[in-house]
């Protein structure tokens, strides 16, 4: 199959004079009203599309630290619990002397059928340290006793209602017929109300 050139002669141009400058004239206009009308448009609608764009990242990041402001809260009330818990272990009181004198008397077994197991010859207050809302005090007990009375010791620091922990411990084993076969020098931390400042 030939394909064949169309012959455009000058004659066929002067007879359609009209026709061609009325679809010059009607593709003069259209690129006209594009530029003037739609091409602004859609500047507006680009940036419309890119102003809803920035808006819903908006709202993404506000719903995100929307959702991190609850989990915080949740967190809040969680720490808020243990705090209230903590404080429900705080010795009550703010000098750690008195703190040592009672934990003396609660620890030792005056009274008890273990009188004869536990004897704590001295007590000492060896540091206190501030922390926020509590203070934290460590005590040095020195104790004569036989294993039966370590382990009251112990089983009372452990059961104790106030926040106590051993946090050294020295046994010293001495050769007796009768009695406390036990030398311990014990170093507690406890937890109390935070002094009134000055």
């Amino acid at each position: 199959m030939k394909f064949k050139r169309p012959h455009i002669k000058v004659g066929d141009i002067r007879k359609h004079k009209w026709s061609m400058v009325a679809s010059f004239i009607v593709a003069a206009t259209l690129a006209a009203a594009h530029f003037i009308l739609i091409a602004p448009i859609m500047a507006q609608k680009e940036a419309l599309d890119s102003k809803i764009k920035q808006q819903k990242e908006l709202i993404a990041k506000y719903e995100q630290k929307l959702n991190q402001g609850q989990s915080i809260q949740e967190e809040f009330a969680r720490h808020a619990e243990d705090l209230r818990e903590m404080q429900k272990k705080l010795f009550r009181g703010t000098d750690p002397y008195q703190l040592a004198a009672s934990l003396g008397d609660l620890l030792s077994s005056k009274g008890g059928g273990n009188a004869q197991k536990l004897d704590i010859k001295t007590y000492q207050v060896l540091a206190s340290q501030e922390h926020g809302l509590y203070q934290e005090v460590h005590l040095r007990f020195n104790l004569m006793t036989n294993v039966d009375g370590l382990h009251y010791f112990l089983a009372r620091v452990r059961n104790s209602e106030f926040a106590i922990v051993v946090q050294e411990i020295n046994i010293q084993k001495i050769q007796r017929n009768k009695g406390p076969d036990l030398v311990v020098n014990v170093i507690l931390a406890a937890l109390m109300e935070k002094g009134a400042s000055q």
